[in-house]
């Protein structure tokens, strides 16, 4: 056999051997896959509350008359956030009280960023430190106003942030 044969198959054997060690090396830990999955749902959907691409006139639109508007969406997925960061904290969260009290502020592209900017930064601490296997169910439901906030986008003609060249 020749020199540089050898030498690629040897290449090969140690590459071979060595991919089991790397990918458990690699493999996230629980902790890590639950903050990192709960980061990156929550960056796109604050992108697309910040996307004027979306214009400031369809936040009020909705694909159906029994459904949320998509600024309805952006709104629900900070009630979200701040509804998980108090069961993180141990508190009690009266959701229909925050519901309420939603209806009387102001319906802005501006406040609900402000909102959602304030209720993330609380909400990436807490469960970057107590990443608890109930997040995997908010991760699960927060994922499906993110997937609604895609169709709203794709109804309207306007492809969503994360899909933009």
């Amino acid at each position: 056999m020749k020199l540089s044969a050898r030498v690629l198959l040897c290449a090969l054997a140690l590459a071979v051997v060595s991919t089991p060690i790397a990918a458990q090396q690699t493999t996230p830990t629980f902790e890590t896959a639950i903050f990192n999955t709960w980061k990156g749902l929550h960056d796109k959907i604050l992108a697309m509350a910040k996307d004027t691409q979306f214009p400031d006139d369809k936040l009020g639109w909705k694909p159906h008359p029994d459904s949320r508007s998509v600024m309805d969406e952006f709104r629900h997925v900070t009630i979200g956030l701040e509804m998980t960061s108090a069961m993180l904290k141990g508190e009690k969260f009266d959701y229909m009280g925050r519901v309420k009290a939603d209806e009387s502020k102001p319906k802005t592209r501006a406040s609900v960023v402000a909102e959602m900017e304030a209720a993330i930064a609380v909400s990436y601490e807490l469960v970057k430190t107590q990443p608890k296997p109930l997040l995997v169910g908010w991760i699960d439901h927060q994922g499906e106003h993110y997937g609604k906030l895609v169709s709203n986008y794709r109804a309207n003609n306007i492809v969503p942030p994360i899909s933009r060249r």
